[in-house]
């Protein structure tokens, strides 16, 4: 508004400074020139009634601005005490979504591989967003429609890591000679015996010991033909245990 006041002065002492210089370019009369100016100064005093409109104006709007914004905060408190909270509460509330909602945005610019790597991280999202939703605060629509979004983007991912994650279910020795050795080798699996330490690092959460896994073991089969370079300092700090034990004492 500030903008449009200055356009509007501006323009009158163009107007006037125009009809001054034409007085002085032009041969006129003492009556012309006088009416030259009284033309000028009623369109001065007519633009100077308009602004003062407008500044009326622009005073009524920001009143009414001030009110809206006063009933908005009443409302939402009185919407925030329905559900036992507050305006504080449910500022630290939306700052938790805002953190999940960068989370999961991080996690959705992954590619597959990565995402697979990360798999730990999209599990503790679903955990987050399950606990934003036994909050009361969740009812209200601004939230609902934020979670409702986050729970989408959740499943996303979640798919996403259903098509990428292939799963081993052990067996047992005796009849199924099932080892992280002898499960790398199958067919169906890597047909690669050497790449056993990539069901290890995969499922380090339930393999604490390469050398022990257990009858009914979900495993996740991570992808990739080749170990990765924390896949092969797991198995070289695995060998080089092996081979100390195995030394004789004294060596």
């Amino acid at each position: 508004m500030k903008i449009r006041t200055s356009v509007i002065m501006l323009a009158a002492l163009l107007v006037v400074s125009f009809g001054l210089a034409v007085a002085q370019d032009v041969e006129m009369t003492k009556e012309q020139w006088q009416e030259e100016v009284n033309t000028f100064t009623r369109q001065r005093d007519s633009l100077s009634a308009y602004l003062k409109s407008l500044e009326g104006t622009v005073a009524s709007l920001k009143a009414q601005s001030m009110q809206l914004d006063n009933d908005i905060t009443k409302c939402m408190d009185e919407l925030y005490g329905l559900v036992g909270a507050d305006a504080a509460k449910a500022a630290e509330y939306r700052a938790q979504i805002e953190a999940a909602e960068r989370q999961a945005d991080e996690l959705m610019r992954l590619s597959d591989a990565d995402l697979v790597a990360r798999e730990a991280d999209v599990t503790a999202l679903e955990n987050t967003v399950k606990s934003l939703w036994g909050n009361k605060l969740s009812l209200i629509p601004e939230f609902w429609d934020r979670l409702t979004e986050l729970n989408q983007k959740v499943q996303s991912l979640k798919t996403t890591l259903a098509n990428q994650i292939k799963t081993y279910t052990v067996g047992t020795w005796a009849r199924d000679r099932d080892c992280l050795w002898n499960i790398a080798k199958k067919k169906d699996i890597y047909d690669n015996a050497w790449l056993w330490p990539k069901i290890w690092q995969g499922n380090r959460d339930q393999i604490k010991d390469p050398d022990v896994i257990h009858q009914g073991q979900k495993l996740m089969i991570p992808k990739g033909n080749e170990l990765t370079s924390d896949e092969k300092s797991a198995a070289n700090k695995y060998y080089r245990k092996k081979a100390e034990a195995m030394a004789p004492a004294g060596q």
